[in-house]
């Protein structure tokens, strides 16, 4: 149960740029908006089912306040050339032993809660931003750096947004979710130590405006998993992949 309401919260914080680009295409002032969407994981972790998931989505987006699924944030400069932004979002990484037969005998590792902030400016037909984040209950004590570019190419209702990134995650971020503690050590696995580690992302994104309010969303993502990662006794593969499609109204 954990690992499933993981999956589909983590869908609600990763389609919020959907719902965000929802937003900005609808003429008017701003308001709340609801949907639903679908969404397919595909897990690092070694026997740990993927997910098919079908999941409400809350939004609400205004001159400087937003919240997007799992991520609250204020605008400093909404008008400005950079875009200056205070966020607190969740981290829904995690996992309980009865997840998968590999987590036997393990702690559970929890859910945080992470401030930070970040800046963007445009470039090109898209923007690029760098975002820094902490964990402000503790429960890992790490960090996370994100640089991205996310393009934005409009045709007719229809736009597209291609997406490239490199996230930087402390040792301490990393070691919580994927290292083995001398004291969970078994056979098969071994204690592990993971160090920090540099995360590449690509990802794609569509969005049709329909009438009457409606938009359709769809986006597909794909992490690929650095050595620090990968080598983890809790991990059986080299990355991981997501998808989501939805439908949202603004009201």
């Amino acid at each position: 149960m954990h690992r499933t309401l993981t999956v589909s919260l983590l869908g609600l914080l990763a389609a919020a740029p959907l719902a965000a680009a929802a937003q900005e295409a609808r003429q008017g002032p701003p308001r709340w908006s609801v949907g639903a969407m679908t969404i397919v994981r595909d897990t690092p972790y070694a026997q740990a089912d993927n997910d098919t998931l079908v999941v409400p989505l809350v939004q609400y987006e205004g001159e400087r306040l937003y919240f997007r699924g799992l991520s609250l944030g204020w605008r400093l400069q909404p008008d400005g050339p950079v875009q200056v932004e205070l966020i607190a979002r969740a981290r829904l990484d995690g996992f309980k032993a009865k997840d998968s037969p590999v987590f036997a005998g393990m702690a559970t590792r929890q859910r945080s809660i992470e401030l930070g902030a970040s800046a963007s400016t445009p470039v090109g037909p898209g923007r690029i931003e760098f975002a820094a984040f902490t964990d402000a209950l503790d429960r890992s004590g790490g960090q996370e750096l994100d640089l991205m570019w996310r393009g934005d190419f409009g045709r007719g209702p229809l736009r597209l947004q291609p997406e490239a990134g490199l996230r930087w995650q402390s040792s301490d971020l990393v070691d919580y979710y994927f290292g083995v503690r001398p004291e969970e050590a078994i056979a098969g696995r071994p204690a592990y130590r993971a160090g920090s580690a540099l995360v590449p992302r690509v990802a794609f994104s569509s969005l049709v405006p329909l009438s009457g309010g409606w938009s359709l969303f769809a986006r597909v993502s794909v992490d690929r998993l650095p050595s620090a990662i990968e080598d983890s006794p809790l991990v059986d593969r080299a990355s991981e992949r997501r998808a989501f499609i939805g439908i949202l109204r603004a009201l």
